[in-house]
């Protein structure tokens, strides 16, 4: 088995090489919003994501692109998960993925623009299944039709 040991830095992706990503999830009001994105190189519905920085804080890469792409109209960032991704060219990604509760739905401008899913609903975005997009929407809450009282047995006390 290889181990993952890592080179220099890099400007942009290197053939086989490795980067660790900072995605972030909005949430509005139990919805999932994306962002619609006119860019030719960057055409579709995208999350806000960013390449980490060679040794820097992700909760400040997170924050950096809640305000840019939220307009900062976040109440709570906090890191939902982390997921391996082979890479183009024999690489591999490393996702550090937060969840952004909104406090509002942001205006967009003329290159991208937010759309917010109807609650419950979910769509594969980038390297992310929709399973995995509601798990971190709903905090991976049960389904209210499968959620089962915990009674006084099932609790352990330590």
């Amino acid at each position: 088995m290889a181990q993952a040991y890592f080179g220099k830095p890099s400007k942009t992706f290197v053939p086989g090489g490795a980067h660790v990503a900072v995605y972030v999830v909005p949430a509005f009001e139990g919805r999932l919003v994306v962002f619609d994105v006119a860019a030719r190189a960057a055409r579709g519905r995208w999350l806000p994501w960013d390449v980490l920085e060679f040794g820097g804080n992700p909760y400040e890469t997170a924050a950096a692109l809640a305000d840019d792409w939220c307009e900062g109209a976040v109440s709570d960032l906090a890191l939902a998960d982390v997921m391996s991704f082979p890479f183009d060219g024999g690489g591999w990604e490393l996702a550090l993925v937060f969840r952004a509760e909104l406090t509002a739905i942001p205006s967009g401008d003329g290159t991208r623009a937010p759309f917010v899913f109807e609650a419950g609903e979910y769509d594969a975005i980038g390297s992310f299944d929709p399973v995995d997009l509601e798990r971190w929407v709903t905090r991976g809450a049960m389904p209210a039709a499968t959620a089962k009282p915990v009674e006084p047995r099932d609790t352990l006390f330590f």
